[in-house]
């Protein structure tokens, strides 16, 4: 099995310093006036700013925003150029993500697929099924035990989400989170973090969009920004305490998260063996549902669409290598036919394999001949 590439941090590690933390980065960004320009309004104890990636590491920016010490909120619109990869722990806060994908272009399953879907089987689309274009809005609330760490990994590509992080007590008082969801979330059990999942509706989507589109140029619009939290977090504790929410409720032990990341890693390097979830689930002693969830939650795909990106990925590397064939390169990364890969890989990187050997060759025009 091929080893993981090292993965890139998000912005706790790239300006949380040591201790690579939610209120260190924060703290930093406002030690740093001169370098970052924040927008602030004391009286109201707003604070905001943004930070632009690196151009090497991709495209896009992080825009940070707080009130006081009870709410942080942190917006991502990033195109990163590689995976990133970030340990989180808990800070006392009740998180609330919202994570918009997508457009992302997807075969559509055969019947038999269905939830129990081959993820090392060829993509659909490369035998002819037709492509679906789905964007996906999803609202993720969660908190862990002080005691428990998990890692969370944003893909290669374009990734967007909006994660506010909440004083429980406020939640408590101003925003009356008092059922059993919210108890389920504001007092995790020792050893384990508390995951649930809903889809967002239009009037999340709408005060999601006037968040992102906020210009954050004037202390009126920190005012805005403001009233779009509060707006959310209202959304939020509705839609927690409805019924509905209790269907998608995930409790995760730390030994679960490490075997979600030992998934991670299957998927990621092992692209020979033939997986399914049930396969995969009893392989790793859990069962379908809990693995879907968990992994949905810390590495933001399906586990299909992750297993997707990371066999294409070793395929262009491998394309590389002046002794393989792209029908070897194929049969490396788990397809029979060089026919279902290549199809696969033209609808993955928008060309085909030969394309991708040339320009990779670049100068050896004897590597990007063979096929």
């Amino acid at each position: 099995m091929a080893s993981l590439a090292p993965f890139k941090g998000l912005w706790r590690q790239e300006l949380g310093g040591e201790a690579r933390t939610l209120r260190n980065t924060f703290r930093a960004l406002a030690a740093a006036p001169e370098i970052h320009a924040p927008l602030s309004d004391a009286s109201q104890g707003l604070f905001s700013v943004r930070v632009d990636i690196d151009p090497a590491d991709g495209q896009g920016f992080w825009r940070f925003l707080s009130l006081g010490d009870q709410i942080y909120c942190v917006i991502t619109e990033c195109n990163y150029a590689q995976p990133r990869l970030e340990e989180v722990r808990d800070e006392g806060f009740v998180e609330f993500h919202f994570l918009l994908e997508g457009p992302v272009n997807l075969g559509l399953p055969d019947p038999q697929d269905r939830d129990d879907a081959a993820v090392g089987a060829p993509n659909n689309a490369a035998n002819g099924a037709a492509a679906l274009a789905v964007s996906e809005a999803t609202l993720i609330a969660c908190r862990s035990a002080s005691d428990v760490n998990y890692t969370v990994q944003c893909p290669r590509g374009p990734f967007r989400m909006i994660g506010i992080y909440v004083d429980p007590a406020l939640l408590r008082e101003s925003y009356a989170f008092t059922s059993a969801t919210a108890a389920q979330l504001t007092g995790p059990q020792p050893g384990q973090i508390s995951i649930i999942e809903k889809s967002l509706d239009v009037d999340f989507v709408r005060a999601i969009q006037e968040l992102r589109l906020n210009p954050f140029e004037t202390r009126r619009d920190l005012m805005r920004a403001l009233a779009k939290l509060q707006e959310l977090l209202c959304l939020s504790a509705d839609a927690l305490d409805s019924g509905a929410a209790q269907d998608s409720s995930q409790v995760f032990s730390q030994r679960e998260l490490e075997m979600f990341e030992e998934a991670r890693d299957l998927l990621a390097t092992d692209f020979t063996t033939y997986y399914t979830v049930s396969t995969l689930s009893r392989r790793l002693g859990t069962n379908a549902t809990k693995l879907k969830a968990g992994f949905k939650f810390l590495y933001g795909k399906t586990i299909f669409d992750f297993r997707k990106a990371h066999r294409m990925d070793h395929a262009m590397m491998l394309l590389s290598e002046r002794n393989m064939t792209i029908a070897e390169v194929a049969a490396s990364v788990g397809y029979a036919r060089q026919a279902s890969f290549t199809a696969a890989f033209k609808a993955h990187f928008g060309f085909l394999p030969k394309v991708a050997r040339q320009m990779q060759a670049g100068s050896r025009p004897e590597a990007a001949g063979r096929d």
